[in-house]
């Protein structure tokens, strides 16, 4: 964590963020916004992700990206995903400190998503963990559809208690808690945080939540209160889930900076480099950034109680 800084905010923009965009960023321009999120210094990116061009296009260059921005690699802790063993060795080929992959508590959601059982998908993540250790990578799991599923609805406590279980028990660095509708409700987070604290510990928790109905702060702002210090947003609030129509964007970093900064609790994001990032997103990138803080920009206004 930054000195000073009350929370560590990693930023997914390059991956969560681009992988719902219908325009393919050519990978020079990738690189360029890059160098904008590094201007802003949040405390990890991730980079890209090693998924099939197939199912995601937007990362079919992930490795010439890459080695696009290698210059640049070591002034940030990155972190890329990665969907299976396979994925992980493309990532080793780089200076990744970090591997982040992917399980649902939801049997429908994770078949649509890496089209695999959780038991298959627990056994793959078991091999990716040992792997990515031995090479002296660390590992998030993302544990997704604990606020719903967008296919079976609420899951039952018992189902998502006996999948947060088996992940802590594969030892990784970090568990991501996932909202990927972007449902989160104050009794769901309050009850997912219970659930996950019995097996993990939260100095190790992340918060990844989306903002479809207006109630991610209210998450994070829950979460931190309960503990947990590590909290995923993307610049402008871009991104989604291409596996659930209708879950919108990411929780955008800077309403997330605003609100923390508001509060008297430092992040370590230089936050006039990020407010520029926000109004060259659209012009120099042609993505339209879709948070409070860029409507109030667009208003000729300045956000409230932030220097």
């Amino acid at each position: 964590m930054v000195k000073g800084a009350s929370v560590e905010l990693i930023d997914v923009t390059l991956r969560d963020g681009l992988q719902m965009e219908a325009r393919v960023l050519p990978t020079e321009e990738k690189a360029r916004l890059f160098e904008k999120i590094l201007s802003y210094s949040p405390a990890r990116v991730e980079v890209t992700s090693f998924v099939h061009p197939k199912w995601i296009p937007q990362f079919a260059d992930a490795e010439a990206f890459l080695v696009a921005i290698a210059p640049s690699l070591s002034k940030t802790t990155s972190m890329a995903f990665v969907p299976n063993v396979r994925g992980l060795e493309r990532l080793l080929k780089f200076n990744i400190s970090w591997a982040s992959c992917f399980i649902a508590v939801s049997e429908t959601f994770n078949q649509k998503n890496v089209n695999q059982s959780i038991d298959d998908t627990l056994k793959e993540l078991e091999r990716v963990v040992e792997t990515a250790k031995a090479a002296g990578v660390k590992v998030r799991i993302y544990v997704s559809t604990l606020f719903g599923c967008p296919y079976e609805g609420d899951v039952p406590p018992a189902q998502i208690a006996k999948v947060l279980e088996k992940v802590a028990g594969l030892h990784p660095d970090e568990i991501a808690l996932s909202d990927t509708l972007g449902t989160a409700t104050l009794p769901r987070v309050n009850a997912v945080l219970d659930a996950s604290f019995k097996f993990f510990p939260k100095e190790k928790t992340a918060l990844h939540v989306h903002n479809t109905y207006g109630k991610a702060l209210m998450a994070i702002e829950v979460a931190y209160l309960r503990g947990v210090k590590m909290f995923d947003a993307s610049l402008g609030g871009i991104g989604g889930c291409p596996y659930a129509k209708g879950a919108s964007g990411n929780v955008a970093l800077e309403d997330v900076v605003a609100s923390f900064e508001r509060s008297g609790l430092g992040t370590g994001v230089n936050f006039p480099a990020l407010e520029k990032a926000v109004t060259t997103l659209q012009t120099d990138f042609q993505i339209k950034p879709r948070s409070h803080l860029a409507e109030i920009y667009s208003c000729g206004g300045k956000p409230y109680g932030v220097s």
